[in-house]
C-alpha cells in the first residue's frame, strides 16, 4: 500500500489597487465583479463540501477593496451604470454601457444566450439609438453573468425572461451586492472551522527581491537593469508586516502562511518573511529543481525547511504542470475527462512515494473560471468530490500537511519567481526599467516628506510598489489594457504628492509606455490678440484658437470628474493665450489650483493660479511676468519672452487642475500639448486666397 499523499490546493485571490485613494472611487470594477462571481463561487462550493480542505491566499490589497465595497465606502462607474434606471442615464453613460457591458467571455456567456448574442451584434451602433428595453436587457445580462447563483453555478446559460424588467435589474444588483458584502464573513467562518486556511502576501503585492534590491535580478537574467538601482529593504519588510497584520485584524484569525507575490523569492526575501512572523511560504517548482541537479522529480513532493537569521521557515513548491492544467487546459475539456486526467497524474505521484508526501497545486483563484462552462462550478464540485473520496489521498490545508509530513533541508536557492524562474516580466525591458525609475524618484522624494505627509500618502506609495503595473510594460505585453495600467500606476505615484500637499513632478505626467501618444499637436489657424479679462468665450476673440478636448484620451488618468468644460489655446505675435472654462462644480469650490507647465528649449516654467476661499493669487516658477484673470473663465497671456521661447519654436504644454488634495484634471490625459509658436513665415504658411 502506498504512503499517503497530502494534496494542498492553494487558491491565490488577488487584484491590484484599483481604488484612487484620493477619491475613494475604483477606476475599474474587477474587484467587485470577481468577488461577486468567482470568489463567491469558491466559498459556496466549500460550504457545500465540508470535507474539502483548501488554502486560500487572500492578498491584503484585494481584501482592502472588498471591505471598502462591503462597507459602501467605495464604488465605480460600472456599478452606477448597472444600478441606474436607463431612462436616467445620459447619452455618454449609455455609450459607456454599450462599450463595457459586453466584457464577458464571448464563448461561455454571449454565445450561450440568444438575447445576449442579438445585442452583441449591434454593439457598433450608436447607443443613443438603442431602446430603453435593449439597454435594460444589457444591464441585466451583464450583471447576471458576473454574479454567482448559489447551488447552480453562475447564471450563465440558464433560462431567463425574453426581456428583463426593472424589478429584475434591482434584484440582480442586490444579489451582486450581497455576494460582495457576504464574502469576507463567509471566508472567516470557513477558516474558523479549520476547513480553510487563509494565507496572505505582502500588502500591495510587490516583487520582494526587487523591492529589496533591483540588482538581484542580475543573478538570474542577462538584461539591462535600472541605474541607479532601487533599494528599499525597509519597504519590503513593511509590506510583509502590514499585510499580515491587516488580514489578521480583518478576519480575526492568526495567519501562518505567505505566498510571496508572483512566487518571488530570494535569500533576503525569505529572511524578511520569517522576521514578519510567517512560518511557511511557497513558490514554483523551478526554484527548487534547478538547485537539485538531476534529482528525481519525487523530490518535489516533500516540504522543505530553511534556517533564516530570524527562525525556521517551511517551504512548499508547486507542481507547475498540474497547476497550469487547471488554469489553462481543462476548461476546453469535458469536466469528467479533465478530472479523470488530473486524478491519473495524482495517483501516479501517490503510487511512486516511498514515504508520505505533499503535492502542492497553486494557481490564481479567479481568472481561469470564466473560460470554463458554467463558470467552473461543476468542474470544481467534481474535483473536490473525487479528491476527498480517493484512497490514499488527503485534501488538506498547508499547515495540516506540514504538521504530518517531515521536511527536508532546503538547499541554497537562487532568486526567482514562478514565471520561468526569473524576473523578466517585471524588470529588464526599457519600459520596465523606466517604471522603476519613476518609483525611485517618488520614493526618494517621499523620504523627505514630514511624518504627517508620509502618513497621508503611505498607502499610495505602497500601491505603486505593487507587481501589477510592470506586468503590462515591455515588449511582452501589447494589450490595450497596458495604457490603462500605465495611467493607474502613475495616478498612485501622483497621489503620493497630492495627498501630502506637494507639487507633482513633471516626470509623472509622461506615460511610461513607449507606444503611447506623447503629444497632441496644435497649430492655431491665425494670429489673435484677445483681451485677458476673464470674460466668457467670445467668438470673435477666440475664433482663431485651437479648442482642446477637456478630456483628451482614455484610461485611468481620465479622472471621471467634470472639472473643465473647454480649453482654448491661441497665439499672438509675441504672446501665448490660454482660456479654461470650468464646470460649475469646480467654479463653486473654495479651494482649487491650476498649473500650466510649459517646456521650451530654454527652460521649464510653471504658471500657477491658486484660489483659497475668496482669495486668488498667482505666481510663476521661475519668477517672470504674465497676465491672468479669473472671472467667468480663467485666462492667461503668457509672453514668449517669459517662456524664453523664440518665434517659430514648438513648445510642450500641460495643464493640471487640483482641488481637495487631489488631481482632478490633466489636459491632455496622456502626454503633452505641442504648440507651434508663430514664426517669421507664419503669415505665408497660413495665406488663403
Amino acid at each position: 500500500m502506498s504512503p499517503q499523499l497530502d494534496v494542498c490546493l492553494v487558491w491565490h485571490f488577488h487584484q491590484p489597487l484599483y481604488i484612487d485613494l484620493a477619491t475613494a472611487r475604483s477606476v475599474l470594477p474587477w474587484v467587485r465583479l470577481h468577488c461577486a462571481r468567482n470568489y463567491a463561487m469558491m466559498v459556496a462550493l466549500l460550504e457545500e463540501q465540508p470535507h474539502a480542505h483548501v488554502t486560500i491566499n487572500l492578498t491584503p490589497v484585494l481584501a482592502y477593496q472588498i471591505d471598502a465595497y462591503a462597507r459602501k465606502e467605495c464604488t465605480d462607474d460600472w456599478w452606477q451604470l448597472a444600478s441606474t434606471d436607463v431612462s436616467s442615464l445620459s447619452p455618454d453613460q449609455k455609450r459607456d454601457l454599450v462599450k463595457h457591458f459586453f466584457d464577458v467571455n464571448p464563448n461561455r456567456v454571449i454565445e450561450q444566450d440568444e438575447l445576449y448574442q442579438n445585442l452583441a451584434s449591434r454593439r457598433d451602433e450608436d447607443a443613443t439609438t438603442w431602446s430603453d428595453q435593449d439597454l435594460l436587457d444589457l444591464q441585466c445580462l451583464f450583471t447576471r453573468s458576473w454574479t454567482y447563483s448559489e447551488g447552480t453555478g453562475t447564471d450563465t446559460g440558464q433560462a431567463h425572461p425574453a426581456h428583463f424588467s426593472q424589478q429584475d435589474r434591482q434584484a440582480l444588483v442586490l444579489a451582486q451586492a450581497n455576494q460582495v458584502q457576504g464574502f469576507l464573513p463567509r471566508l472567516g467562518r470557513l477558516a474558523r472551522t479549520g476547513q480553510v486556511e487563509v494565507a496572505t502576501s505582502p500588502f500591495a503585492h510587490p516583487i520582494l527581491p526587487l523591492l529589496i534590491d533591483t540588482d538581484t535580478a542580475a543573478a538570474v537574467q542577462r538584461t539591462p537593469l535600472p541605474h541607479p538601482a532601487f533599494r528599499r529593504p525597509e519597504d519590503s519588510l513593511l509590506q510583509l508586516e502590514m499585510g499580515k497584520t491587516y488580514i489578521e485584524h480583518l478576519l480575526g484569525l492568526p495567519i501562518y502562511g505567505c505566498w510571496p507575490s508572483e512566487g518571488s523569492v530570494s535569500t533576503e526575501a525569505l529572511d524578511q518573511i520569517t522576521r514578519s512572523g510567517f512560518s511557511w511560504a511557497a513558490t514554483d517548482e523551478t526554484i527548487l529543481l534547478r538547485e537539485l541537479h538531476g534529482a528525481p522529480r519525487s523530490t518535489l513532493y516533500k516540504p522543505y525547511v530553511t534556517k533564516t537569521t530570524a527562525n525556521s521557515l517551511s517551504m512548499l513548491f508547486r507542481d507547475r504542470g498540474l497547476s497550469d492544467a487547471i488554469g489553462f487546459q481543462y476548461a476546453s475539456m469535458r469536466e469528467e475527462d479533465s478530472v479523470a486526467q488530473f486524478m491519473e497524474h495524482v495517483r501516479t505521484i501517490r503510487d511512486g512515494l516511498s514515504e508520505p508526501g505533499v503535492l502542492s497545486i497553486i494557481m490564481d483563484g479567479e481568472n481561469a473560471w470564466e473560460f470554463y462552462p458554467g463558470g467552473g462550478a461543476s468542474f470544481l464540485r467534481l474535483l473536490y468530490n473525487t479528491l476527498v473520496t480517493e484512497p490514499g489521498i488527503r485534501l488538506t490545508t498547508v499547515s495540516e500537511a506540514l504538521a504530518d509530513v517531515p521536511p527536508l533541508p532546503l538547499p541554497t536557492i537562487r532568486p526567482g519567481s514562478w514565471i520561468d524562474g526569473d524576473f523578466k516580466v517585471w524588470i529588464g525591458d526599457q519600459e520596465d526599467n523606466s517604471s522603476w525609475q519613476y518609483l525611485r524618484t517618488t520614493r526618494d522624494d517621499w523620504e523627505k516628506f514630514t511624518a504627517d505627509e508620509q502618513t497621508s500618502s503611505r498607502i499610495s506609495l505602497m500601491a505603486a510598489e505593487g507587481s501589477d503595473w510592470n506586468w503590462w510594460y515591455g515588449r511582452d505585453r501589447t494589450s490595450d489594457v497596458a495604457a490603462q495600467f500605465d495611467d493607474l500606476y502613475r495616478r498612485h505615484l501622483i497621489n503620493v504628492y497630492t495627498q501630502a500637499g506637494r507639487t507633482v513632478p513633471d516626470l509623472l505626467l509622461r506615460p511610461v509606455a513607449g507606444d503611447s501618444p506623447s503629444s497632441v499637436v496644435l497649430d492655431p489657424i491665425a494670429i489673435m490678440e484677445p483681451p485677458v479679462d476673464g470674460g466668457p468665450v467670445r467668438y470673435l476673440d477666440w475664433a482663431s484658437s485651437c479648442k482642446v478636448p477637456a478630456v483628451s484620451g482614455t484610461g485611468a488618468m481620465t479622472f471621471g470628474i467634470a472639472a473643465v468644460s473647454s480649453v482654448h489655446i491661441g497665439c499672438g505675435r509675441t504672446t501665448l493665450y490660454v482660456l479654461l472654462k470650468f464646470h460649475d462644480s469646480v467654479s463653486a469650490t473654495e479651494d482649487f489650483r491650476v498649473e500650466i507647465r510649459i517646456q521650451t528649449a530654454a527652460r521649464l516654467t510653471h504658471f500657477v493660479i491658486q484660489k483659497h476661499h475668496d482669495q486668488v493669487s498667482a505666481w510663476s516658477e521661475p519668477e517672470t511676468s504674465f497676465r491672468w484673470e479669473l472671472l467667468d473663465t480663467l485666462q492667461f497671456g503668457l509672453p514668449f519672452a517669459a517662456l524664453l521661447a523664440t518665434p517659430g519654436e514648438q513648445i510642450e504644454l500641460t495643464i493640471l487642475v487640483l482641488g481637495g488634495g487631489r488631481l482632478i484634471a490633466s489636459i491632455p490625459s496622456r502626454g503633452t500639448l505641442s504648440v507651434l509658436l508663430p514664426g517669421p513665415d507664419y503669415d505665408l504658411r497660413h495665406w488663403e486666397v
